[in-house]
């Protein structure tokens, strides 16, 4: 539900005061799983733009259309360069995982900035290696994995789907770099994200290691419920969307990323508390009753 100017300035402003009222005993260890979970949607959301930014110059550039093997961008810190991050552009030649994949362009973006550009030409264009070919192979199988998941569940109107129930589903799958030993999650949102509506519920996460996927996707966000909003409201950005996550310690990591892609704030309420967001940052929470929630 939206909440109006009201319960925004009393996120902003009762903290000091809420935090010595009604706080649960175990706040600390729940603040530290909201940072986590604040720490990973801010990569996403650095990654989501930086491949946004190395797409729209590879059009721009090329004037041309990526065509029907391309499979979009992955992108990973440089290990040169604090907060800069290698974007590449890639395409498939056959079908399914094994399918050869190559680099149409390799870009250096840092905060939306292109500091490099390599175009490579039509049929000289190098074969994938290392981080880029994992997260291109994850990116591709993770939103394959979900659609075969047994247990996966989808929206209908709002409405969780009747079992066998056949209609389009639209994800966008974001891989998280690997670690040092291999390990990455990729989460896929479902869509679509567009503007004046954002689907908060059915969201999933699935794990790989260097040898592919590791078990069954896990849905982050369970739930069809949908955020949306009137485009040409002018009271939006005071205004607060608030959800219920009961029996959670914290906001999670889609909580948070979906709250960048908002022009309100976004409070989620664990129980008793209440966790203001914005633009993917988690502020401390509050009470929710202080809060006239």
């Amino acid at each position: 539900m939206i909440r109006t100017l009201f319960l925004a300035a009393t996120i902003t402003l009762a903290a000091p005061v809420a935090a010595q009222n009604a706080m649960p005993a175990d706040l600390a260890e729940r603040v530290a799983a909201a940072r986590v979970a604040e720490a990973t949607a801010r990569q996403l959301i650095e990654m989501q733009e930086a491949s946004a930014a190395a797409q729209m110059q590879y059009l721009g550039m090329t004037g041309a259309e990526f065509g029907d093997g391309y499979r979009g961008a992955v992108a990973f810190p440089s290990e040169d360069s604090l907060g800069v991050w290698n974007v590449v552009l890639v395409a498939a030649r056959g079908d399914g995982t094994q399918a050869d994949l190559f680099a149409l362009a390799e870009y250096e973006v840092t905060q939306g900035e292109i500091l490099s550009e390599t175009l490579h030409d039509a049929g000289s264009e190098p074969a994938l290696s290392g981080t880029a070919l994992q997260m291109a192979r994850a990116k591709y199988v993770a939103p394959r994995a979900v659609i075969a998941a047994p247990d996966a569940g989808y929206c209908l109107e709002g409405e969780p789907a009747a079992v066998g129930s056949t209609h389009s589903v639209s994800y966008i799958p974001l891989v998280l770099p690997p670690d040092d030993t291999g390990a990455m999650d990729a989460y896929v949102l479902n869509g679509p994200i567009a503007e004046g509506s954002v689907p908060l519920g059915k969201h999933y996460r699935v794990s790989f290691d260097e040898f592919g996927q590791v078990g069954d996707p896990e849905v982050v966000t369970d739930t069809c419920e949908l955020i949306s909003w009137q485009t040409d409201d002018a009271d939006l950005a005071n205004s607060v969307y608030v959800t219920e996550y009961d029996g959670r310690a914290a906001p999670n990591v889609i909580h948070a990323f979906i709250s960048a892609q908002l022009p309100m704030k976004m409070g989620v309420v664990t129980d008793d508390i209440i966790w203001p967001m914005a633009g993917g940052m988690i502020a401390p929470p509050v009470s929710a009753a202080e809060a006239g929630y």
